[in-house]
């Protein structure tokens, strides 16, 4: 039996879905090297949503953070994620600027991608691929699940198709945000996609949303899938993909071949939990079946956003009403699968509707966008009814059809001649203010040298830790707060 390889997706989608995407590149660095000796087949550090948030909310370089991690993950490949092709928003974006993302991702240390578009519109995705296996890099094509009247087995065996055909791609993974994929469906969809793919390396990413993650992986591993997605504690479970501990418990405990260095998993699992507890965040937990959530299919990262806004505006009372509509917006928009951008539309227009009292009498512009095909060709039309509400009342100055998007690296460069294209992208997505602020902070947030330097930033940052000890063989410091 050939051993079944884990990928570690931590800094990426574990702590999107757990800590809304608020873990610092100075909680990360001293759990990297761990992470590296743990003997993950990749480390998956970044896409969009960590990008976004770096610069957003945690005012730092994202650039800098790549290469932090490079120096300290110097065993196993970083894996990158490529949303359809808008890069660091929901808009679409002209074919050279997504190009160039792929190339300085590529250029931090980046050497493996995994790209997805929410339509499975291809269009969106084949120019990254390609253009990131002509720099050497390895491309996996991400087969997004749903459980829909629209995605059938056969949808993803052709899609498998024409990834391989259009794309090139290395390997697929089936990915599960929503956590909705049952070993039972399984059963059908991993067959009806080996017919079309033959051995081509197959993965499973599932999450923890509806409690179901670890049956369908121990399903994945019996049909011989090659690969699962795991996080470390505290940010695996709850919302996120499942625990790499107890992931590897089961499968070994019913005769498969995985191995990792549990010693190194445990001083990343303990580190973290110094920072849930020094910032407050909270500890993944596993949950039970939740039936409910097979209808709306809101996936771990929107659901932990959602439920930080509705509370922050005293509405957290509302979410099971909002969780019901987003099912029922779903089917209007003709079931798109939820993952980004297309779950955060969902999410709003259901928080209107509800807030609103009438369906569909505020639309965001994203949603008309999406209902005319700005985004790409929709797999199934909009209903009838809910499109005529959505024309009447979302903005009149989005037209049909989308603009032909033209190139604007010249014009970019032209503007900024005294930057590299790092800082040109920044500038070009963000507000100038914004990286302004970034670039004040990010010296001393990202400026560790060594673990134990990061580590001790960490920790003399927080307000509420009194002492500070390091442990390490026959290593030991310990630091006290004076008081005044």
């Amino acid at each position: 039996m050939a051993p079944l390889n884990l990928i570690d997706t931590t800094f990426r989608d574990g702590q999107q879905c757990n800590w809304a995407t608020r873990m610092s590149t100075a909680d990360m660095l001293p759990a990297a090297q761990d992470l590296d000796r743990a003997g993950f087949d990749a480390i998956e550090v970044i896409g969009a949503v960590q990008f976004d948030a770096a610069v957003r909310y945690l005012e730092e370089n994202p650039w800098e953070r790549l290469r932090q991690l490079r120096q300290r993950i110097t065993r196993t490949p970083m894996q990158a994620v490529i949303r359809s092709s808008c890069i660091l928003g929901f808009e679409p974006q002209p074919e050279d600027i997504n190009l160039l993302w792929v190339e300085l991702l590529i250029k931090n240390g980046c050497t493996r991608f995994v790209a997805f578009d929410g339509l499975h519109d291809l269009d969106n995705v084949v120019p990254a691929l390609r253009h990131a296996k002509s720099l050497g890099a390895m491309t996996t094509g991400w087969l997004t699940f749903s459980d829909s009247p629209v995605h059938t087995d056969e949808l993803y065996a052709q899609k498998a198709r024409e990834f391989i055909d259009r794309a090139d791609v290395d390997a697929l993974l089936i990915e599960d945000a929503s956590g909705v994929l049952t070993p039972e469906r399984l059963r059908t969809l991993v067959p009806a996609i080996r017919a079309e793919i033959g051995d081509m390396s197959l993965g499973l990413h599932s999450h923890g949303v509806v409690g179901l993650p670890q049956r369908s992986y121990l399903a994945a591993a019996e049909l011989g899938l090659d690969n699962l997605y795991t996080c470390v504690p505290p940010v695996a479970d709850s919302n996120a993909p499942p625990s790499v501990m107890t992931t590897l418990r089961n499968l070994q405990a019913t005769g498969y071949d995985a191995d990792l260095d549990i010693q190194a998993l445990e001083r990343a699992r303990d580190h973290l939990q110094q920072v849930s507890i020094a910032e407050g965040r909270p500890e993944g937990r596993v949950k039970d079946f939740d039936a409910a959530a097979v209808g709306h299919q809101v996936p771990g990262g929107v659901m932990s956003n959602l439920e930080a806004q509705l509370e922050q505006v005293g509405m957290a009372h509302k979410l099971a009403e909002v969780l019901e509509e987003c099912t029922r917006v779903r089917a209007d928009l003709g079931w798109p699968i939820q993952v980004t951008p297309f779950a955060q539309f969902i999410g709003v227009q259901a928080t209107l509707n509800v807030i609103n009292g009438a369906r569909y009498s505020v639309v965001p512009d994203e949603v008309k966008k999406y209902a005319l095909g700005h985004y790409g060709k929709l797999l199934s039309p909009v209903d009838p009814e809910a499109l005529d509400r959505i024309m009447e009342n979302g903005s009149a100055y989005i037209k049909e059809p989308p603009a032909t998007l033209q190139p604007v690296l010249p014009e970019l460069r032209r503007k900024y001649p005294d930057l590299d294209d790092e800082a040109r992208l920044l500038r070009h997505f963000f507000d100038g203010a914004m990286i302004d602020r970034m670039e004040k902070g990010a010296a001393r947030k990202t400026s560790a040298s060594s673990p134990i330097v990061a580590a001790m930033e960490m920790a003399c940052s927080r307000p509420n830790v009194s002492r500070v000890v390091l442990d390490k063989g026959d290593f030991r410091l310990e630091l006290r707060k004076r008081h005044a």
